[in-house]
């Protein structure tokens, strides 16, 4: 991105300037000062900084927006620890920039105002679904994050990418999200193909690299993109476990980066003779933490304590009544407050794969078309 001149640069740093002393005034001020004019002043400074292209800054100014808004409106899903950690990015980024372009230092400022990613075109790719995250904003957005691996021609597994399916959601419609499933997309297949255990083959799809691991996204433009439901799939048994040596040599290596989250240093992980015990509540993060044990570790595994985690957390609970889990759980660790934290996301077990955190049966097609229809 090159760097703003002239009378355009003089009114982006206007522009940051005084969205660094609004962050200021409501970092120096506390919560209790934040008013409708805050929302607003947020709202208009994520247009301004999206129109200008600066998305790095637009996606942390965005959802620092939803918080300040679900703040005031006293809404259950307000997030104090979300509100905190944008808030905090938001400042770096706007203070950043303004002194990259202050002192003319075009990659500095190349470097903060956009995300890096510029994706490569696939014209098939063969894979299978490990599993799936589930995120829930209510009122916003629902989000599924399949994990899935290459797949080779001899049937060998690959590498790990991320398939994203994101629908929209209503303040009023009362469904389980793994209904928004049903729903076809513009490539002409409905999301819950992915949830099986075919093979799934992606076909004129684009694959971007990133710090947290490779994404795969389908074109809305394309004609002919698609996706195709292929024969069944049933190695599981051969995933690798965790390789411990491999995770602390990434861990070494890695240089810190203050505008990196905590999960962009993550990992799938495949966790053999594991155990799992009673959980804590976390009334702060809203959250429950299950202490799970494995590989002479131990690692907290985290649920949403809201609607989002009900899946997880009765496949978790199930689990524990037994005397021995069983089977391999596959999940996500990253590093956070000194610990690893999991999200675990499918268990294996005999050739068969489940779900942990959604469930087809969840899956109420004719209550979907007739909430569709009464909209």
């Amino acid at each position: 991105m090159t760097l703003p001149a002239g009378a355009e640069a003089e009114r982006l740093r206007g522009l940051l300037r005084g969205l660094g002393e609004a962050l200021e005034r409501l970092l120096m001020g506390g919560m209790t000062t934040a008013t409708k004019a805050t929302h607003e002043e947020l709202e208009v400074a994520f247009r301004e900084v999206s129109r200008r292209g600066l998305s790095r800054l637009g996606s942390t100014l965005r959802i620092l927006g939803q918080e300040v808004g679900r703040y005031l409106a006293h809404d259950a899903a307000f997030s104090g620890s979300r509100l905190s950690l944008f808030l905090g990015r938001t400042w770096v980024l706007a203070r950043g920039l303004a002194a990259a372009l202050e002192r003319g230092d075009e990659a500095s400022f190349a470097r903060l105002a956009a995300f890096d990613h510029r994706p490569t075109p696939v014209a098939e790719l063969r894979a299978v679904t490990l599993g799936v995250a589930k995120k829930v904003i209510t009122g916003l957005v629902c989000m599924f994050d399949f994990r899935m691996r290459r797949l080779g021609d001899d049937g060998t597994l690959g590498e790990p990418f991320t398939f994203t399916e994101m629908f929209p959601l209503a303040r009023d419609r009362a469904l389980p999200p793994e209904s928004l499933l049903e729903l076809q997309r513009p490539q002409k297949y409905r999301p819950r193909v992915l949830l099986g255990d075919e093979v799934i083959t992606f076909r004129h799809a684009l694959l971007t690299s990133t710090g947290a691991g490779d994404r795969l996204a389908l074109p809305r433009e394309a004609e002919d993109a698609r996706v195709e439901v292929g024969e069944r799939f049933a190695g599981w048994d051969r995933l690798p476990a965790w390789d411990l040596a491999a995770a602390g040599r990434r861990v070494r290596v890695h240089e810190i980066d203050p505008l990196e989250l905590p999960v962009e240093l993550q990992e799938e992980v495949v966790l053999d003779d594991w155990s799992i015990g009673a959980p804590e509540r976390d009334e702060a993060r809203q959250r429950l933490v299950y202490p799970v044990r494995a590989h002479g570790l131990r690692l907290r595994a985290v649920v949403s304590s809201g609607d989002e985690g009900a899946t997880l957390r009765a496949a978790l609970d199930e689990l524990r009544r037994r005397a021995r889990p069983g089977g391999r759980l596959f999940g996500l660790v990253h590093y956070e407050d000194c610990a690893f934290e999991l999200q675990p996301l499918s268990r294996l077990e005999s050739g068969v794969r489940t779900h942990l955190m959604v469930s087809a049966a969840s899956i109420d097609r004719k209550a979907l078309l007739k909430s569709i229809r009464l909209r």
